[in-house]
């Protein structure tokens, strides 16, 4: 993720406008003026700007991800017409057009000025799945006002010059002498000229004019730090030439129109775009032309930078950048929106909020961001929400616009909510959550959710099969994601069953159960599957079941023989709205061109659903969570219930066709760390296996071979001290390792992902899989292994 300066502009905290809160209340929803619209950014193919040139690290759907059709489809559904889709400027034109590479270099990097034909295939890709919906985007230079180039040498060759690892793969050079850092500058030896910049835009705009997905062009993304007057190099800390970007975005505006008249143009500002920026410090604004937009970016945190997520932890600073030496509050976002809105409705010029986010573990966020929201709808300002997209990084960050996975649905990001209500769009699905474990007959608290808005409150009934219901009648109040709670009172020694009743036009939550059993493991001979769930439930275990498994997150169905798996729900207990144990695959398969990696398909055996990623390419499924971060966000709602020092166990029923057959069955792990609990396969081998964030690895192996075409339950224990690998109920390792702390962020099925790269894998199939915190007792375990291997036939 890209990392901003924190920005303390205190000198614009005079004068700030009226607010929004002032002119009517919290949750109201009020008639947007013209120009208000709402979508995302459709983040993923800017990301391999740190590494560009440098590495391998430029492969589809691994260093990158194109926004899926399915994906925009959704959006556009949901109210989000009109999107921004960054790239990078290194991936669509690798060569400069003034530069004179050799026939080596020519063959490996691209010819002088020429887009790069497949990236520019896939973002042509994202306009069309817009057009089919009929929906816009945006293109957005995501490149802060520098280029990263190779280093020719006076002959053309550049040196250290490697191919790509795949055809896929970028060129690039291990030599530090073979990269160049280019920057704008209006000093005479500037690396990256106006020249240059209009050259891009010329080519960008002959190739996507008239496109009726295109929304517009944003001719630069956060220009920051650039050189100082007369000079060539960043400068870090202040003093840049104001005069620079101006200079530049003319020259951009200029070479578009030549070409095309009529597409709308977007024109950020200096210091990052920032809101608080845009009327003083961007000498020459507004610039001329027609149809042009100017953009602006803003977050809610304390310096407005968008990497910082807890709310308490920003207050306490004390400051909030651009409305000076004041701490955050409800209208923090709302006054530094005004800043630009202000200055924009005096010009009648267009303006477009181009980024902001909200964090989602405090509700005090959610205030602040409809404030903004209203503030926007107010002064007809465009809103996209950062940040949509595929990417594997993207999921479940801090502040993002992806659907989840949920009861067997789709679930709508909290985001939407805020924004939907500030367009007036009213849906919303409903969702409930709550402990299934109700030892002795004690009350247990259920909370029913709606994601979206309510224009109206709602009426829901709720019936028991048995026990005590606080409440019969629930009522959600209208609004953005509002949320009711009732208690219930299940008869000791029972299961109850809670049913919502119908609600038209609304998708109520499935039915739940609530185990009041004195003895789960005696209750396994009346009835196996109520006495595994009231196992899972006494954990808070999450239950992966490939018999719910779909073909998509986002209109799918429920998966058949020899279709994609992209999405199971955890059918155990361990998920809530905020912290949904999804299994997911989120990579895009749209565009045979962008390679093999493909999504696992379900697979029939034995009349039994199982989950075969055994195919050439295939990956397995991915739940992917946060990791605390000290100061940004400590306490995440949304991470793996547990961590490699603690208590924990994973059981999983596969099946593997081969007598050698490898790979990883289920992983918790770091993407990008070393950290890993997990059960797999070597040489048709079970392994337990533990290794903590130095390397030190921890392997308990079974002594024995899986047997080919037979089903058979894997489990893994560990506490400190004790470990356990157990295969089809029996221990076959035992170990007493004692770990380092070392934090999960993902959770995965069938595959393996550390240190930014993916694992092995199965090459089998997986019909089951549970994982929880704690420590079972063996009686336990045998229900949850039998149960297991019921289900696998």
């Amino acid at each position: 993720m890209r990392r901003r300066l924190l920005i303390k502009l205190t000198a614009v905290a005079a004068a700030v406008p009226a607010l929004p809160g002032c002119l009517w209340r919290d949750g109201e929803a009020q008639a947007a003026q013209p120009g208000f619209s709402i979508g995302t950014n459709l983040s993923g193919m800017e990301w391999p700007q740190p590494g560009i040139r440098r590495g391998n690290s430029t492969l589809p759907n691994l260093h990158f991800t194109v926004p899926r059709r399915a994906d925009i489809a959704w959006l556009a559904a949901q109210g989000f017409r009109k999107n921004r889709l960054p790239v990078l400027w290194e991936l669509l034109q690798p060569v400069l057009h003034d530069s004179r590479p050799d026939a080596a270099a020519r063959a490996l990097v691209g010819e002088p000025g020429e887009f790069h034909p497949l990236y520019a295939r896939l973002i042509t890709d994202v306009l069309d799945a817009h057009a089919t919906v009929g929906a816009t985007c945006l293109i957005d230079l995501h490149n802060y006002g520098r280029y990263r180039d190779f280093r020719y040498r006076a002959d053309g060759s550049v040196p250290g010059l490697r191919k790509g690892l795949t055809p896929l793969h970028r060129a690039f050079t291990e030599d530090p002498q073979g990269i160049v850092e280019r920057i704008f500058s209006l000093a005479p030896g500037a690396t990256l000229t106006q020249a240059h910049f209009a050259d891009f835009w010329t080519r960008a705009a002959r190739h996507w004019k008239g496109h009726e997905g295109l929304a517009g062009f944003g001719l630069m993304n956060e220009p920051h730090d650039l050189p100082r007057p007369g000079g060539t190099e960043p400068s870090e800390g202040g003093g840049e030439d104001l005069a620079i970007w101006p200079a530049y975005a003319r020259a951009g505006i200029a070479a578009i129109r030549e070409v095309d008249t009529g597409t709308p143009i977007y024109v950020g500002g200096n210091e990052w775009s920032s809101a608080m920026s845009l009327a003083g410090r961007n000498p020459g604004f507004p610039l001329p032309g027609e149809r042009l937009v100017y953009e602006v970016h803003l977050y809610l945190d304390a310096a407005s930078n968008g990497h910082a997520f807890d709310y308490d932890t920003e207050r306490r600073k004390g400051f909030s950048a651009g409305l000076g030496g004041r701490a955050i509050d409800a209208d923090t976002g709302a006054r530094r929106l005004a800043l630009a809105s202000e200055w924009a409705l005096e010009r009648k010029l267009g303006l477009a909020l181009t980024e902001i986010g909200m964090p989602v573990d405090d509700p005090r966020w959610q205030q602040m961001f409809q404030r903004t929201l209203e503030r926007a709808a107010h002064d007809g300002v465009e809103v996209y929400s950062w940040m949509g997209g595929n990417h594997w990084p993207i999921r479940n960050y801090p502040i993002h616009h992806v659907p989840g996975w949920y009861q067997d649905r789709t679930l709508e990001p909290a985001v939407a909510g805020p924004m939907q209500q500030a367009a007036r769009i009213a849906r919303a699905t409903l969702y409930d959550e709550g402990p299934g474990w109700a030892e002795g007959g004690r009350a247990v608290e259920i909370t029913l959710q709606a994601r979206g808005w309510l224009r109206e409150p709602l009426a829901v009934t709720v019936d028991a099969s048995s026990g005590k219901l606080s409440h019969t009648r629930l009522t959600l109040p209208a609004g953005a994601n509002p949320s009711t709670s009732y208690r219930f009172t299940p008869e000791p020694g029972k299961v109850a069953t809670l049913a919502y009743a119908e609600v038209k036009g609304v998708a109520v939550p499935p039915p739940r159960k609530v185990y009041a059993l004195a003895d789960p493991v005696a209750h396994a001979a009346r009835d196996l599957a109520e006495a595994a769930h009231a196992i899972l439930a006494r954990y808070g275990a999450s239950h992966w079941e490939m018999a719910r498994a779909w073909t998509d997150y986002v209109g799918g169905a429920p998966a058949g023989d020899g279709q994609p798996v992209r999405a199971v729900a955890d059918s155990g207990y361990g998920s809530s709205t905020a912290n949904a144990m999804e299994m997911l695959c989120f990579i895009n398969s749209d565009n045979p061109a962008t390679g093999a990696i493909r999504p696992p398909l379900l697979r029939l055996v034995n009349g039994r659903k199982a989950l075969d990623t055994s195919p050439p390419g295939a990956w397995g499924l991915w739940c992917k969570k946060r990791a605390p971060m000290p100061g940004v966000q400590p306490n995440p709602r949304n991470r793996v219930p547990y961590d490699l020092e603690g208590e924990h166990f994973a059981l999983a029923a596969i099946r593997v066709p081969e007598a050698d057959a490898g790979g990883v069955v289920f992983q918790a792990s770091r993407a990008e760390a070393r950290q890993t609990s997990e059960l797999v396969l070597e040489g048709g081998r079970p392994q337990a296996r533990w290794t903590d964030g130095g390397g030190r690895q921890v392997v308990l192996r079974a002594p024995d071979r899986l047997a080919p075409g037979t089903p058979a339950v894997l489990t893994l224990t560990s506490a400190p001290g004790a470990q356990s690998l157990r295969v089809d109920a029996r221990v076959v390792a035992r170990g007493e390792a004692r770990f380092a702390p070392a934090v999960f962020d993902q959770l995965l099925i069938g595959w393996g992902f550390v240190d930014h790269y993916p694992r092995d894998s199965l090459r089998g199939q997986v019909f089951a899989v549970v994982a929880g915190k704690g420590r079972p007792g063996e009686a336990e375990l045998a229900v949850l292994e039998q149960y297991l291997r019921s289900l696998a036939g």
